[in-house]
């Protein structure tokens, strides 16, 4: 009972470090060296799942646990993270990604105030978030052009804002971060894993929270508009970020099939995995091949546009700052997230849960939602996505093996809930730069976004145990 509890104060320190905007891959990372000590100290440290060559001496052996976490995760999944970002920063850079969003959300504009707008938009936004994967890079370029297209089409500001927020959550793809550690955690490609599992549970809940959004857009502004409230008192500044301006602006000087070019990794996977089950390659696609092919074709297209083959090369170092900006973000997320369950797992609490669920779904079905109810409330609280996800992910594999929960289930559950119920959160940074750019509080905005929220989170945790097989 004591190593369950000091393992439930170290997940509440995380959560409480994280809530007071502590940098979340550095909280979790030294709440979990701090676990590992304590495991040491207390002599549960040959209860480690990592394998490593013990010295004899405890509290090394758990460093060189945390040395075998580090290569671990840097050297398979994260690095094909780090790329995937660096080719994203290398849109950014270029002006594709805004060119995308810029062909996309124009037609919007011929439009004249009907409510059908409000499932159009979310759905247009939703199919852009497989280009820009950041909810928050996202919300700045749509606040730049879906926003102005959606109130100039008649729909009222917080409908829009609301629209806009929720555009980055449970969109399948096998380019997003999560996704590529779900299939690296279940032995499974990122397509098998997305299109064989994970889509089954949300494609159903997107298309519902469409019209969910719809009704309760609508009925909020026919509340809004009875009380004749004002708009609320504006808490975050208007948002006049000028990278986002600059590329918005050359994407007006772009020729139109720059609107393809982020998406050519996604298409070479997909093109690679029909491709293979009609037996034409023996391969599919991995990330980082088709990743780094897709910027050689956008190098290249870029040489010849602007008649400069030193130019274009040279503004390659981009997509090596963006890895930077991944392994510094969602890849330090998993290697401490890795050391958190590995400290946790020491004390003994994963196999307190495997004894709990072994031999009975029903206790199975209620770990999985304690462990849904605890991603929610983590994501409402700090207004993350990735944090909670990749803070929980880690154990499912070993929970799945000694027990009758199946893996991608589970994992489809807590991914859609972290990435769904962070936007219900009023320091979440997309709500944020919405709510500045249409000047309400952040409050009136997260009173927009919970409904669909909440019915998306309840609709994909029950859709991922009856739709996964």
């Amino acid at each position: 009972m004591l190593y369950l509890l000091i393992a439930l104060l170290a997940i509440a320190a995380v959560v409480y470090l994280i809530y007071k905007k502590v940098h979340a891959a550095a909280s979790i990372f030294a709440v979990g060296v701090i676990l590992l000590m304590l495991a040491a100290l207390t002599g549960r440290a040959d209860f480690r799942t990592t394998e490593i060559e013990a010295t004899g001496n405890a509290f090394y052996d758990q460093l060189l646990v945390v040395d075998a976490l580090f290569k671990a995760r840097f050297s398979g999944i994260g690095m094909a993270i780090m790329v995937l970002f660096g080719f994203v920063s290398y849109m950014r850079h270029i002006g594709a990604d805004a060119k995308t969003v810029v062909v996309l959300s124009s037609p919007l504009k011929r439009f004249k105030g009907s409510y059908w707008l409000v499932p159009v938009g979310f759905i247009l936004g939703t199919l852009l978030s497989l280009v820009i994967p950041s909810a928050a890079a996202l919300s700045l370029l749509l606040v730049a052009t879906l926003l102005p297209a959606l109130i100039a089409a008649g729909l009222t500001p917080l409908t829009v804002g609301a629209i806009v927020v929720t555009s980055s959550t449970i969109v399948p793809t096998p380019l997003e971060a999560g996704l590529i550690q779900g299939a690296d955690l279940t032995n499974m490609t990122p397509t098998e894993f997305v299109y064989g599992a994970v889509a089954h549970a949300t494609v159903p809940t997107l298309l519902i929270t469409a019209f969910v959004h719809m009704w309760w857009q609508r009925h909020c502004d026919k509340v809004d508009a009875r009380k004749a409230e004002s708009s609320g008192e504006v808490t975050a500044d208007s948002m006049s970020d000028e990278a986002t301006k600059e590329a918005i602006a050359r994407a007006a000087s772009l020729p139109g099939y720059y609107a393809v070019l982020p998406l050519m990794p996604l298409l070479l996977i997909i093109v690679s995995a029909i491709l293979k089950q009609m037996g034409v390659i023996p391969f599919e696609g991995g990330i980082l091949p088709v990743t780094v092919v897709s910027l050689f074709i956008a190098m290249i297209i870029e040489s010849i546009r602007k008649r400069t083959v030193t130019g274009a090369v040279d503004s390659i170092s981009s997509f090596f700052k963006g890895m930077g900006e991944g392994a510094a973000g969602v890849v330090a997320l998993l290697v401490a997230a890795a050391v958190l369950v590995e400290g946790i797992t020491q004390m003994g609490v994963i196999d307190m849960l495997i004894d709990a669920a072994e031999g009975s779904s029903g206790a199975a079905v209620l770990i999985v939602l304690v462990f849904v109810a605890a991603t929610a409330a983590m994501a409402a609280l700090t207004g993350s996505g990735t944090a909670p996800y990749f803070a929980f992910s880690e154990v499912v594999p070993n929970l799945a093996s000694q027990t009758s929960i199946h893996a991608p289930q589970m994992l489809t559950a807590i991914w859609g809930t972290s990435n769904l119920m962070r936007q219900v959160s009023p320091v979440n940074a997309a709500v944020l730069i919405v709510s500045g750019a249409i000047k309400v509080n952040p409050i009136q905005l997260v009173k927009r976004t919970s409904v669909p929220m909440i019915v998306a989170t309840v609709l994909n945790t029950l859709f991922a145990f009856m739709f996964i097989g």
